[in-house]
């Protein structure tokens, strides 16, 4: 773990401060009070989450954040993902997109997001979204955007293929705000 602040919108800068690291719950996970070096201990499942916490310069100020547990068996959503194709209601064929999503981003906190064109730390919208990883469904829920397409349907199905790749079936995640086409039955990720 490291201390900073965002400088002009997305740009991390390191701050040279004293601080002093803690965790909680400490069952399962530990942080070294003086290097913040974090680890988690091989036997806490996926879901769990724990807050790490910095005392700066002797109480002066409190930082603290959440970190979620998760593997990619319990949860193969979570990770950036680029759509490489589209799905044709008709023929369920693969077809190539006219604007592709350039970061389709789940996050193991339960939160997602979509962006056709990523410029810093735009988004088109975002929200949450519930999986069952033995049924193969996926719910998504829109909670903001700057850009939300009319034509969003945010429940269907999900599977990993054999070459790593997510299909969501009957998901559309909208049609791209300068789009000529039409809606498809779902989209193909890399």
């Amino acid at each position: 773990m490291s201390l900073g602040v965002v400088e002009c919108c997305y740009f991390f800068e390191p701050v040279d401060a004293c601080a002093t690291w803690s965790v909680e719950p400490s069952d399962g996970a530990s942080i070294d009070s003086r290097t913040g070096v974090f680890t988690v201990d091989d036997g806490v499942p996926s879901g769990g989450v724990f807050t790490v916490t910095a005392e700066v310069e002797d109480g002066r100020r409190l930082v603290s954040i959440e970190v979620h547990v998760f593997t990619q068996q319990a949860n193969p959503l979570v990770r950036n993902w680029s759509e490489e194709a589209q799905l044709a209601c008709d023929t369920l064929e693969e077809v190539a997109p006219e604007e592709p999503i350039r970061e389709l981003q789940f996050r193991a906190d339960g939160s997602f997001s979509v962006t056709w064109m990523p410029f810093e730390v735009y988004r088109d919208y975002w929200g949450s979204y519930q999986y069952d990883s033995k049924g193969g469904t996926l719910d998504l829920a829109i909670e903001g955007g700057n850009y939300v397409p009319e034509d969003v349907d945010g429940s269907g199905s999900f599977a990993i293929d054999e070459d790593g790749r997510l299909v969501l079936k009957d998901v559309w995640l909208g049609t791209w705000m300068g789009s000529t086409g039409g809606a498809n039955c779902g989209h193909i990720f890399n």
